[in-house]
């Protein structure tokens, strides 16, 4: 993607850039606008939901306290503290106490305002001492097994406060043929006399008649209401359902989060939901749900809006685009044609000039480049003549080689049949130093090729200075397969047994180092001769601008400058070279040069 549009022309790639910034600045306002009434809307529907919440949090409340305020006075009336102390009290004649006397407005109004459906009096036998239901379900629960069950124990921790909980199949020993639904409430009864247990008490409340009496007009099938007990078990809900057990976007309502109202949204089943939650005072946790779709599908309207702006704009804007970028790019195109026609052959071309902004610039700019490759191609015609009369000369010197090399073969075997095994040696070195040298014409050679070639110059040189000099080269044969400048190293050798061995009258050395280190080739040629100051070492490897080595009078220095300066032509930058000589301690040459296989220089330099 990032090629094809690098490659399109200048006009079509401004043009898709104000397509670009027009959408993308149109999507940017869309969608800040439709974020923004998000967030207001959510805003408020949770402040209207948390008020919803505290109606269901007054009247849950309401109703708590309206029925443990009967239970009290229920169970704090002189006719049920006889009737649980009284062992032999007769349960018909109880029931007769209870609906006369002062007792009969507190069981009139249980019965008139039909807050409990369900009630049983618990003393010290297994049946109830008292049983009424408003709701046809029968069958009291044996006081065995309720003392027996897990709500019975937390009644007790509670010391005659009431324990709530929502009565389920499970955990029901209250009731043997339950008709409805319920939530259920216990207490322990206690003697006001000295505080000991005398009695249990059991009130169940119809979930229909709860609903019905304390959240109408709180919820439909578009809100959810649900109402989670102390231990985070759902108590009763309402509308729309939403709770899913072990779902991880509400594990939030069994944790300390809860201790703070307020409202999130949560996605339970693929649906997002605004979920506003609050914490009673007995720990009963209210969760109220609204789909969060609900809530912005009137928002759908920005997007539309925003995709009928963005077309708008995008078809508005085209004329003008396509005007622009004409006007714009006229002067580049021509600009590119008078280009075409100068690489066909038309070396008088000139672009006029109308304008002086970038293109009108880059136009002269053109025109004095057009000027000078002109005036350069017709100087290069005169050159090339004077090239053809060189050529000439090259094809006779090319005989040169092959005549020397005939004439050291011929000398080697004259030397051979007259037993001067010496200057045979000599000669068969020379001609191999001089094939290695020539290297065919090639500028790179391998790295076994020079190691060998400096081996034969050494080997002459010792010849030459009758033993008086000895060598050692340390180029581990791992070097072999890479390659190496043809003649970058003779030359630095040259240097040490000139300047170097030649002006010692004691006998010389010469070691040649070679290794492999980061990807680098680095070869060390040290000596001990007597070594230089920093002005002589500056003389040989210092380049000075317009001085020509090949045609100076001054040839010191020569051929390493001319391996100076092959070192910059093919390895640029990526190339070192350090000398290390003081006066009296010798000197050491430091080459580090880029590893290169074999087979590969082309593609590398």
């Amino acid at each position: 993607m990032k090629q094809f549009f690098f490659n399109m022309s200048l006009k079509y790639k401004i043009i898709s850039i104000f397509f670009i910034i027009i959408t993308c600045v149109a999507s940017a306002l869309g969608y800040y606008s439709f974020h923004i009434a998000e967030s207001q809307i959510i805003t408020k529907v949770s402040a209207t939901n948390l008020s919803v919440i505290k109606v269901i949090d007054n009247n849950v409340s309401s109703m708590q306290r309206t029925i443990s305020d009967w239970v009290t006075v229920f169970s704090l009336s002189s006719v049920v503290q006889d009737g649980l102390q009284n062992k032999d009290i007769d349960k018909t004649a109880l029931e007769s106490m209870l609906y006369s006397g002062t007792m009969a407005s507190i069981m009139n109004q249980m019965l008139v305002t039909g807050n409990f459906d369900y009630l049983s009096l618990y003393g010290a036998d297994n049946l109830p001492l008292y049983q009424v239901a408003t709701d046809d379900s029968s069958g009291a629960g044996l006081f065995d097994k309720i003392r027996d069950s897990e709500i019975y124990n937390q009644t007790l921790a509670l010391n005659g406060a009431s324990f709530w909980f929502p009565l389920t199949d499970t955990n029901n020993p209250f009731i043997t043929y339950n008709r409805k639904d319920k939530i259920g409430m216990t207490r322990i009864i206690r003697n006001t006399l000295n505080g000991n247990q005398i009695g249990f008490v059991f009130v169940g409340v119809n979930k229909d008649r709860f609903m019905n009496q304390y959240f109408k007009n709180l919820y439909d099938e578009d809100h959810g209401i649900l109402i989670l007990d102390q231990t985070g078990q759902p108590l009763l809900s309402a509308g729309k359902e939403f709770y899913k057990e072990n779902e991880t976007s509400l594990s939030f309502t069994t944790s300390n989060e809860f201790l703070q109202n307020g409202s999130r949204i949560v996605r339970i089943n693929g649906e997002d939901l605004l979920l506003s939650y609050c914490q009673l005072s007995n720990d009963w946790r209210i969760l109220y749900a609204v789909p969060l779709d609900l809530l912005t599908k009137e928002l759908s309207s920005i997007k539309k809006l925003v995709a009928l702006v963005i077309l708008l704009c995008l078809l508005l804007s085209f004329p003008l685009m396509m005007f622009l970028s004409s006007f714009l790019t006229a002067p580049i195109n021509k600009l590119l044609l008078s280009m075409k026609r100068f690489q066909n052959g038309h070396f008088e071309e000139k672009v006029e000039i109308s304008y002086r902004d970038e293109i009108g610039q880059l136009s002269r700019g053109y025109n004095t480049m057009v000027a000078n490759i002109k005036t350069l191609i017709d100087d290069a015609y005169i050159l090339r003549l004077k090239e053809q009369e060189a050529e000439l000369k090259a094809l006779q010197s090319q005989i040169n080689p092959h005549f020397l090399y005939n004439m050291l073969d011929t000398i080697f075997w004259e030397a051979e049949s007259s037993g001067q095994e010496r200057i045979s040696e000599m000669v068969i070195n020379l001609s191999r130093l001089f094939r290695l040298s020539l290297n065919r014409g090639k500028s790179f050679t391998s790295v076994e090729k020079e190691k060998e070639l400096i081996k034969l110059y050494l080997s002459l040189q010792n010849m030459r200075f009758r033993d008086k000099l000895s060598f050692q080269i340390d180029i581990p044969e791992e070097l072999n397969h890479f390659v190496i400048l043809k003649l970058s190293l003779q030359p630095f050798i040259e240097n040490a047994l000139v300047h170097g061995i030649e002006r010692k009258r004691a006998s010389g050395f010469v070691h040649v180092t070679g290794s492999l280190l980061n990807g680098y080739l680095r070869f060390t040629i040290e000596d001990n001769g007597p070594g230089m100051d920093a002005a002589a070492v500056s003389k040989i490897t210092e380049v000075q601008n317009g001085n020509d080595i090949y045609t100076s009078q001054d040839t010191g220095g020569y051929a390493i400058q001319n391996v100076i300066l092959r070192l910059r032509h093919y390895y640029k930058e990526s190339y070192q070279l350090n000398y290390f000589s003081e006066p009296g301690k010798g000197t050491r040459v430091e080459l580090i040069i880029p590893a290169i296989p074999e087979n590969s220089e082309e593609k590398q330099l």
